[in-house]
């Protein structure tokens, strides 16, 4: 009769520091790619491997990151033959001049511009902004755009100015306002 006490046993798989971890889709498409300029999607995924629109995605999202370049395909008896797909490969730099350091200067608003602001900065800024463009009216979504600011955020504050006497609405619509005549310094 057989004994019903089972012994487990395991092999031990030892780590080789020299393996390579597994070669994604990614790698195998990236190797192939510098190898083989000028290619299309679909032979890059044959070649490769892979489907065709997997290829397709990675390849686009390094065009996005501006690692690869696509060359649009010719027109051949009224068809369009696929993009071309090469690797963009950086510059090598073999002897480089010596820069002078440049120190940035900057304005003490300047700082306020990045983050969050504090209660009623975005008015100064937005005042600052008219004054060193007297005689000029501007929207609200264009100094929003100077600023980094929500045109929303800006336009509360330019009403806030308007209110105060501090700045004056040159046209309601669109919305065009310039610093006050008097408001200048």
């Amino acid at each position: 009769m057989p004994s019903k006490t089972r012994t487990k046993s395991t092999t031990k798989i030892e780590k080789n520091d020299a393996a390579a971890a597994p070669e994604t889709a990614a790698n195998k498409l990236e190797a192939v790619l510098v190898a083989a300029p000028g290619s299309t999607a679909a032979d890059l995924a044959v070649s490769v491997g892979i489907n065709k629109s997997t290829a397709g995605k990675i390849l686009a999202r390094w065009e996005a990151a501006g690692t690869a370049v696509r060359t649009a395909g010719e027109v051949i008896d009224g068809r369009r033959a696929g993009d071309l797909w090469s690797a963009v490969v950086p510059e090598v730099v073999t002897e480089q001049e010596p820069v002078e350091a440049v120190v940035p200067v900057r304005k003490p608003s300047d700082s306020l511009l990045e983050g969050r602001l504090k209660p009623g900065a975005l008015r100064g800024l937005t005042e600052d902004y008219l004054r060193m463009h007297p005689g000029e009216a501007f929207g609200p979504t264009h100094i929003g755009r100077v600023l980094g600011r929500s045109q929303g955020a800006v336009n509360n504050a330019l009403e806030a100015l308007t209110s105060s006497g501090t700045v004056v609405k040159t046209q309601e619509a669109p919305k065009r306002f310039a610093i006050a005549p008097t408001a200048t310094r």
